[in-house]
């Protein structure tokens, strides 16, 4: 089919994560082009970024009955058969499984790709791995949104297949205009879920040693995410009410207006321990806020490249609760160039038109 535009994403959900974020942005970049695309989803459910999706993308809602979803893979090949898709795409670790799976039994021209969008050192060697390693030998190219996680698929895989794409952040990001009162009012966000590597605990060390050293609150400090409890969470709380800071660390929940607060943040934070590339900071950017970012993965890359932001030792909540203290005391004249920094980095690297095309060539098989 010389004129086929249908294309496949595979996807575990339409929850509040970042990649599911990435899968909606791309497919509306995509649909905007005129291609049909499709969504598989298997946990219909969760369904936080659908409603962003424009009306022409079609979602296909395979449901998951049981923990190893064996099922999955063949209505997925069931799917390849019946539109013949001219590319097809997995994001994250189970659901490029199952599309590299049903890839075994589909015998037409397809190409398939494989988004690596989680933290390679969270991943576990044991049997199940070098299975998956296995599979995505078989895809014709293995996208990563990380840099450095980039390098290290390419040795594994070879650089003719793997592909770096930055994250795409929509122009609603990019259209964002700072809120007057963001300099004096100093309030502070983390846009993240709150699993225990996404380091809650790191914080509220950093703001309980601010209190002790500088004989001051520390600022408020707005966590937006997915609430997950946990005994680590709740021994969290209980050191911020021992400590009179439970004002200073506020868990949210979930949001949808990301980009509306981001004109009133005056810094971005994201603590997390393990990372590929977050969504959340190159929305940030893109908005024009500055970050204080953890020593890992990408973020020293970002850091000094945009020159819009502070880097902070994981290790040491010392090295955050200076961060937070320098921030607070920025000339206001030195804070806006950090967002002009920030603005002009992103329209470099995050703009959703640059992604959006890199995933045509590979749709077009031009890489």
């Amino acid at each position: 089919m010389l004129d086929n535009k249908n294309v496949l994403f595979v996807i575990d959900h339409f929850g509040s994560g970042g990649a599911q974020r990435q899968v909606v942005n791309l497919a509306n970049g995509l649909s905007n082009k005129g291609f049909n695309v499709h969504i598989v989803v298997y946990y219909p459910q969760y369904d936080h970024h659908r409603y962003a999706l424009r009306s022409e993308v079609v979602v296909h809602e395979l449901s998951k009955r049981t923990k190893l979803g064996i099922t999955v893979p063949f209505k997925i090949l069931y799917l390849l058969y019946n539109y013949r898709y001219k590319a097809v795409f997995g994001f994250l670790d189970t659901p490029g499984l199952y599309l590299e799976l049903a890839s075994l039994l589909y015998f037409h021209k397809t190409t398939l790709c494989y988004s690596e969008r989680s933290s390679l050192a969270l991943q576990k060697k044991g049997p199940g791995y070098f299975v998956k390693q296995n599979l995505h030998k078989l895809c014709d190219f293995i996208t990563s949104n990380s840099i450095a996680q980039t390098e290290v698929l390419a040795a594994r895989f070879g650089s003719e297949k793997v592909r770096y794409i930055a994250n795409a952040v929509p122009k609603v990001f990019h259209d964002v205009v700072k809120n007057s009162a963001t300099y004096s009012e100093k309030v502070f966000a983390v846009f993240s879920h709150t699993t225990p590597f996404k380091n809650f605990s790191y914080v509220v060390d950093s703001i309980i040693d601010y209190k002790v050293r500088f004989k001051s609150d520390p600022p408020v400090i707005n966590w937006y995410g997915h609430i997950y409890e946990s005994s680590e969470l709740n021994i969290a709380r209980e050191k911020l009410l021992l400590n009179g800071l439970q004002d200073n660390l506020i868990f949210h929940g979930p949001v949808s207006n990301v980009e509306t607060i981001l004109s009133k943040v005056f810094f971005l934070l994201h603590p997390s321990r393990f990372e590929s590339s977050a969504n959340a900071v190159a929305e940030a950017l893109s908005a024009g806020t500055p970050v204080i970012l953890g020593n890992i993965n990408d973020h020293p890359i970002i850091v000094k490249e945009s020159c819009s932001g502070f880097l902070v030792d994981l290790s040491n909540p010392s090295s955050l609760a200076n961060a937070l203290n320098v921030a607070l005391n920025i000339p206001e004249e030195e804070y806006d160039n950090l967002c002009r920094n920030a603005k002009l980095y992103s329209s470099y690297n995050y703009a959703d038109e640059v992604a959006v095309c890199k995933y045509l060539d590979i749709i077009n098989n031009e890489c």
